[in-house]
């Protein structure tokens, strides 16, 4: 009898114990399985690539090295300093690439892409673009720094305040309490101090003779 009560007992346990252990690996799931690509790979490292003839596109890599093959939503900006624009267009991925869809005229441009999905990145740079002898131009962006965290707030000082008002209250009733035993003894003595009824004369009938 004792061994059945043992082993149910022990079955009870195990079935607790692994009970708790699915939870937890649930747990551990829901806490890292859920993090964000960007905080899994520590930022995204943007590079802006011109042929030197016009043709933009730009590269996107996690900072562990791994390729961004998330979908990506990107803008590209091109201006001069005599007043040309381009953009802001959204780039459209082609294999590796995130490729501008229109070409830059010649001269000096000014060129600005940043990305909002998968993670924030930004990468700026000046591409030089010629008609026949433009060279190839990369500029690599790290990835943006990330925020310091703010200080915890101090903790706020406790209150002791309520001891104070215990403490006053404790005495009140310790006086009143003083007070009516005071006055419970005094009524006693002078109860003892009261003398009681005297007894009522007994009628004496004079003996006739």
């Amino acid at each position: 009898m004792t061994s059945t009560v043992r082993a149910a007992t022990t079955g009870r346990m195990a079935s607790a114990i692994g009970r708790a252990t699915a939870a937890g690996a649930l747990l551990a799931g829901l806490v890292f399985g859920g993090a964000s690509p960007a905080s899994a790979h520590d930022g995204v490292i943007l590079t802006l690539h011109g042929d030197g003839r016009g043709s933009v596109w730009v590269t996107a890599t996690w900072q562990d090295g791994h390729p961004v093959t998330e979908a990506v939503g990107i803008t590209l900006l091109a201006t001069t300093a005599d007043g040309r624009r381009e953009g802001p267009a959204g780039l459209r991925r082609n294999g590796d690439a995130l490729t501008y869809a229109g070409t830059l005229g010649e001269g000096d441009w000014t060129v600005v892409a940043e990305m909002g999905t998968p993670a924030i990145g930004r990468c700026q740079g000046v591409l030089h673009v010629a008609a026949a002898d433009g060279a190839p131009q990369d500029i690599v962006c790290a990835p943006p720094p990330v925020a310091a965290t703010p200080p915890p707030a101090p903790a706020a000082k406790a209150s002791y305040t309520w001891v104070w008002y215990a403490l006053g209250v404790a005495v009140l009733a310790a006086v009143a309490a003083w007070l009516f035993h005071r006055k419970s003894i005094a009524a006693r003595a002078a109860a003892r101090r009261t003398p009681g009824r005297k007894a009522s004369p007994r009628r004496t009938t004079a003996r006739r003779k």
